[in-house]
């Protein structure tokens, strides 16, 4: 019997679920017991579990990279959002392990109501950039899915639904599908759904995209772009392309880490750059907590002059994350026999695959981001006047976050700066 298939794409910030059916027609950093068992929308702190998701999902993607160029680029908020449409179908241990890795309130209502008011948030019209946020409901024509899941889905996530034929028309069904997920990332994300995907098993595709392009605050000149030495953790050092200018920017540090912020226009988001002082992004990496993270940003200073070199860098990632998924806790979903997303349909449903691609281009106007995921679902049936270097000559991590909601929208990490 197939089991259900998750892909995740990435690059700004997109989102996709796929679900299948097989043999039948206030700190940003309090986390686990504080948002899991919160019975109260106000006390819920979507954030706040994004983040701490966020770290997490880093751990294990930075442990899947291969080879020198270690890259790491995805959507933690995507991949959140995606799980929560697939969250508010299950039921049992099912649901107890998806909320125990996402940080997810066991009272449904909660999550809802939240993430509702996030993306109305994200969503919001904004004339300085682009940041947006949809998400779809795919179904069968026919497919017998329970009537309160496509109203809460409808009413809280917004979602479009409309009814294709996954049997007797599988790719217009897809290029229908990938068509709306180009559309909503501005052609960055392109073929979520792969070939051969659909087949007669299919019933549920869920996706959801987030699309942001966004210019600097204060812009860099190209003029002052120009070679320099990158030094990686690994391998021979390079030459990269880096941008250079010396302005006023919140900046910060500690014994190992230097931080600084790099608003967008219109001061709603931003793109904060941790770069530790040592290059040993390997070890950093390990030890730097969501709590480090936060400590790093709260204890930051408005500088006059920091004088700062960033490459500019381009890259694409794709990952394959139910393994990473299982091992973080997610297990049931998985199993054929132990699966229980009863609240989206009577006939049994599991999960089996899932994949994320990210994008990111940086450069002296600004940044643009994309990302997706796909999941399918089988059934068995302060001013200081001394000047500042952040030179980031070395591997560094990032993060692009709505200060609106303190949320973090993409999360990275650069060891190898590529552009082209």
């Amino acid at each position: 019997m197939t089991r259900i298939r998750f892909v995740f794409y990435a690059a700004c910030i997109v989102f996709t679920l796929t679900l299948l059916c097989t043999g039948c027609v206030e700190d940003t950093a309090v986390i686990p017991e504080n948002t899991i068992s919160v019975g109260s929308v106000e006390y819920y702190d979507t954030a706040a579990a994004n983040n701490a998701f966020a770290f997490d999902m880093y751990s294990q993607l930075e442990q899947l990279e291969t080879g020198d160029k270690k890259n790491v680029f995805f959507s933690p908020h995507s991949i959140s959002a995606a799980m929560a449409i697939c969250y508010e179908g299950a039921e049992d241990t099912t649901k107890e392990q998806i909320s125990n890795v996402f940080y997810f309130p066991t009272n449904k209502t909660v999550l809802k109501v939240r993430l509702k008011e996030m993306n109305d948030k994200i969503n919001s019209d904004a004339d300085d950039y682009e940041l947006e946020t949809a998400n779809a409901l795919w179904v069968q024509e026919g497919y017998p899915i329970k009537e309160q899941y496509v109203f809460n889905v409808k009413n809280y996530y917004e979602d479009e639904v409309t009814n294709l034929d996954f049997v007797g028309k599988r790719e217009d069904s897809r290029d229908t599908i990938n068509e709306w997920v180009e559309d909503k990332t501005n052609d960055k994300i392109k073929d979520l759904v792969p070939e051969g995907s659909i087949n007669e098993n299919t019933r549920i595709i869920i996706t959801n995209a987030i699309y942001f392009n966004g210019k600097w605050e204060h812009e860099f000149d190209k003029e002052m772009t120009g070679k320099k030495t990158f030094y990686p953790s690994k391998g021979e050092e390079t030459p990269v392309d880096m941008m250079y200018m010396s302005s006023n920017f919140n900046y910060g540090e500690n014994s190992k880490a230097k931080i600084i912020e790099l608003p967008y226009k219109g001061n709603s988001l931003s793109m904060y750059i941790v770069l530790p002082k040592d290059n040993n992004i390997t070890e950093f990496e390990t030890d730097f907590t969501v709590n480090d993270y936060t400590e790093l940003k709260n204890n930051m200073d408005s500088i006059r002059d920091v004088e700062t070199s960033i490459p500019k860098f381009k890259f694409e990632t794709k990952t394959e994350l139910s393994n990473s998924l299982v091992e973080m806790g997610v297990m049931d979903a998985f199993n054929l026999n132990r699966a229980n997303f009863s609240g989206i349909s009577d006939e049994p449903l599991v999960i089996s695959e899932v994949i994320h691609q990210a994008f990111i281009d940086v450069q002296e106007e600004g940044t643009e981001a994309a990302a997706a995921t796909m999941v399918e679902v089988t059934c068995s049936c302060a001013m200081d006047s001394e000047p500042k270097e952040f030179k980031a000559d070395h591997p560094f991590m990032f993060f692009i976050e709505d200060k609106r909601t303190n949320c973090i929208l993409f999360m990275g990490k650069v060891e190898y700066p590529e552009y082209g």
